[in-house]
């Protein structure tokens, strides 16, 4: 094994910064490939850092409550034969030759493009475009954009394509909705997967992203190889928080949606100020309010697509797996005897309604097993 540097990652685009909080490895200790390393906190979340190589710990270059800059050098893994000399001078190498601001491939990898579906652009953030996997298509929930999976597309993104499409009227995406409806809205994630030319996916929708996801699932027959739907919104027995919507879509300013916000999560800690200010700029865009408005009329009622989602699971032929809290406030918690008999479900302890950004390496190694 050749020295191999642990940087600080970049978790979502706006990650500049982040600072060390615990190593859970010892210097010395031998670490396995996915074994967690490290607790990094940034503006956003507090996350930890897994090992992406197997090997020694052999230097921790960055010590808690330091800060670096994403894509600097926080630690060194290498083989027992290579010498403290080598390492201290390829840690004095990095050192000279790192400027922050021009991440890598390994620092950031993610590509963003846009797709026109009916005249409409959606915005598409995409890992992993030189791996053999078969693709994954991430679906963020109401309100969300590609940002939400930022802690799940990296780790997905070392064997799979992964494509984090923001929904219609969400994000950078066109905020011309149509009826807001749910089969409009995933005709539109339908011509975006074909526009990408998948001709395969492995699909994984989030909330609302659920549900869109079993709308397409049901249109792509043959096209979906695994269905995984994270807390997702609309199933038998789900109870939808519409205290949540109206607040969430009423918001005028950042302090306005801290309460819904933390409503999200089982730790109310995890809603900073960063994530409440960029939730509120992405509803002033033009057309952002109207979107969202009608969208959220659909979802309490209005569209009785939803209404048919369990129906809608009984139809696809694809693997089904469903990630669940009993804890959610803002969808619930699907009852089990009502879901078909192929379904796998498995429940999260200790999470709200984000499971992805709460626990995502429960939600990864669950993801990984079905993909």
């Amino acid at each position: 094994m050749t020295i191999e540097p642990i940087k600080m990652p970049k978790w979502g685009l706006a990650m500049e910064e982040g600072k060390i909080v615990e190593w859970w490895a010892a210097e010395g200790a031998e670490v396995a490939d996915g074994e967690d390393l490290v607790d990094i906190e940034t503006a956003k979340i507090t996350n930890v850092c897994e090992a992406h190589k197997s090997g020694i710990l052999r230097r921790i270059v960055a010590q808690p409550g330091e800060t670096l800059p994403v894509g600097a050098l926080i630690g060194v893994l290498a083989d027992a034969d290579v010498s403290d000399a080598d390492i201290d001078a390829f840690i004095a190498d990095f050192a000279s030759n790192f400027v922050p601001g021009e991440a890598d491939d390994d620092d950031a990898g993610l590509e963003i493009t846009n797709v026109d579906v009916y005249g409409r652009s959606l915005r598409v953030g995409v890992m992993g475009k030189d791996t053999d996997g078969t693709p994954v298509v991430l679906l963020h929930g109401f309100g969300g954009d590609l940002n939400n999976w930022m802690l799940v597309q990296p780790a997905l993104a070392a064997e799979h394509p992964v494509y984090a499409i923001e929904l219609p009227g969400h994000g950078q995406s066109s905020k011309d909705v149509a009826d807001g409806k749910l089969n409009t809205l995933a005709a539109g994630i339908v011509a975006a997967i074909k526009s990408l030319d998948l001709e395969k996916v492995n699909l994984v929708g989030h909330s609302l992203g659920g549900a869109i996801a079993i709308e397409v699932a049901g249109q792509l027959n043959g096209v979906v190889s695994s269905l995984s739907l994270v807390c997702p919104a609309s199933l038998p027995g789900g109870d939808l928080n519409s205290t949540y919507l109206d607040g969430f879509v009423s918001a005028r300013r950042a302090r306005d949606l801290r309460e819904p916000a933390k409503l999200l999560f089982a730790n109310e800690d995890m809603v900073s100020r960063d994530m409440l200010e960029d939730l509120i700029k992405t509803k002033r865009l033009d057309g952002a309010e109207a979107a969202l408005t009608k969208i959220k009329d659909n979802l309490k009622g209005d569209d009785p697509a939803y209404a048919d989602l369990g129906n809608q699971l009984e139809k696809i032929d694809a693997p089904i797996t469903i990630m669940s809290s009993k804890t959610d406030q803002i969808v619930g918690a699907p009852d089990e005897s009502a879901l078909p008999a192929s379904v796998t479900l498995h429940w999260l302890d200790s999470v709200g309604h984000m499971p992805h950004l709460e626990a995502s390496d429960d939600v990864v190694k669950i993801l990984k097993t079905v993909i």
